[in-house]
């Protein structure tokens, strides 16, 4: 008995899902776990694949929402993680090069995050300076949903175009 991924994940499944009753809340609701726990995990090159696949299967606005919520959601996850990990190892060690790093970040405010979240820059190496740097949940969150939402947005319109 062979079994593969393609068995699993068919078009006739995902056909089957969205016909059901709220069918189309099920699967963003899937996408969005799934965005979350690759970005909690900072597993790289995830967003633009799923964020295209939503687009494909749920439409450009639902899929955007699904994505953009789980990233932010696991984004926040992650950050929490690294910034109760590691902050008080590395300060012991580090404390005056990471103060350099704090008073850099409180000055650019979130456009440093967001260019480099817009430049590409890996998730896990940007939410781990921003962990070290004390930078803030509310600011790292919405620097995070600015510097993320271009490449979401283009993806799953493009998703959808199919």
């Amino acid at each position: 008995m062979d079994l593969a991924l393609t068995d699993w994940l068919s078009i006739a499944r995902f056909e089957a899902l969205l016909a059901m009753p709220f069918g189309e809340v099920w699967l963003a609701a899937a996408f969005l776990a799934l965005t979350a726990s690759a970005y909690a995990s900072g597993v790289p090159g995830t967003l633009l694949p799923i964020s295209f696949s939503s687009g494909a299967l749920l439409g450009g606005l639902l899929g955007m929402a699904a994505v953009a919520t789980g990233a932010l959601i696991g984004s926040l996850v992650l950050y929490a993680l690294l910034e109760r990990g590691s902050q008080s190892a590395l300060r012991e060690k580090y404390g005056e090069r990471l103060e350099k790093l704090e008073k850099f970040a409180a000055r650019g405010g979130i456009f440093p995050i967001i260019g480099l979240r817009l430049a590409g820059i890996p998730h896990i190496a940007v939410t781990g300076l921003c962990a070290l740097a004390a930078v803030g949940r509310n600011r790292y969150a919405a620097a995070t949903m600015i510097g993320t939402f271009p490449a979401i947005a283009l993806s799953a319109t493009a998703g959808a175009a199919l």
